[in-house]
């Protein structure tokens, strides 16, 4: 048998002993016994002898990305391919694990369906007063004509994190109403990068990680939440990667403009932030870029050096 199929039966049918293993999978006990030692060494099944206990793959997939994570931070590509092959394989091992689920484990599976199930699932259970969202988005059709309570929600409890990526097919960048799309939720702090074929929909916010029923979905109607630490730092680590392949939709300098040409009125920089309608630590952040980019470490360096290319870029003198 197949170690997925046999996986899948052990974590829906949650058997106590190897016989209860074999009578479940119709394999005799010699099988299932070989079965389990070879899942007990992966990490993948735990207990002693022929008893059986079971190891969340939310831990499992934690545990191995903890014994990956000094080769990544090398840029090891045999660990890179490693995360990635632990990312396809997650969301098939959750969504077994859920239909046996009990309340007792470590670190539940939250579901949810329906047409909205991906972006509901968001706005039901994390945080909204801060921290970063990132997100993959291979299909983004059903995005473009939200209704307008819909939008304004979003656009309302994007504007209030510290920052938003989102990763896109690069045909969004050809179509109309998805550059208007983008243009709406970028007042709001969201920054787009584009990516021929992203691999499938998926979404990391702080310690919570969304992924779909089936990975490689573009548009997801059933999806998967978990809450862990290490799979979310597995999930940013691997968005992170996809982030440094895809291209930016705009100049980098864009993100903070608005703000500079707000500031140079005389306001404060939290209140710039609030006008343009985005976060004060997003504003914060975008300033420091800004200093990273011209170079200075003061906000009247910042503003002389950029009014300065912005004359040069416009072809006109600086009135500073």
């Amino acid at each position: 048998m197949h170690d997925d199929t046999l996986l899948a039966i052990i974590y829906r049918g949650r058997p106590t002993t190897v016989r209860e293993l074999a009578a479940l999978s119709h394999m005799t006990e010699a099988e299932a016994r070989a079965a389990v030692v070879d899942l007990r060494e992966r990490g993948l099944l735990g207990g002693d002898r022929d008893e059986l206990a079971y190891a969340n793959p939310a831990l499992w997939a934690a545990q191995a990305v903890a014994e990956r994570s000094a080769a990544l931070r090398r840029d090891s590509r045999e660990a890179l391919a490693a995360l990635e092959q632990i990312v396809v394989d997650l969301p098939e091992m959750l969504r077994n694990w859920s239909v046996g689920e009990t309340s007792s484990d470590p670190v539940p599976v939250i579901t949810r369906h329906g047409r909205h199930a991906s972006e509901d699932l968001w706005y039901d259970v994390v945080r909204r007063d801060g921290g970063t969202l990132n997100a993959v988005l291979p299909e983004v059709d059903r995005f473009l004509h939200p209704s307008p309570e819909r939008a304004e929600r979003f656009g309302r409890a994007l504007a209030a994190k510290d920052a938003v990526r989102v990763i896109m097919p690069t045909w969004a960048a050809d179509d109309q109403a998805a550059l208007l799309r983008m243009q709406n939720y970028r007042a709001a702090g969201v920054e787009y990068r584009l990516l021929d074929a992203p691999s499938s929909w998926f979404w990391v916010d702080g310690d919570h990680l969304a992924v779909p029923f089936e990975w490689g979905e573009s548009r997801p109607t059933s999806v998967l939440g978990i809450r862990n630490a290490a799979l979310a730092g597995m999930a940013t680590q691997y968005f992170d990667e996809l982030w440094q392949r895809a291209e930016p939709t705009e100049p980098a300098d864009k993100t903070w403009t608005p703000l500079l040409k707000l500031m140079r009125t005389g306001i404060t920089l939290d209140t710039a932030s609030r006008r343009v309608g985005i976060n004060p630590r997003t504003g914060r952040r975008r300033i420091a870029a800004a200093m990273e980019h011209y170079g200075v470490s003061t906000l009247f360096a910042l503003g002389v050096v950029w009014a300065a290319d912005s004359s040069t870029a416009n072809g006109t003198e600086s009135v500073l």
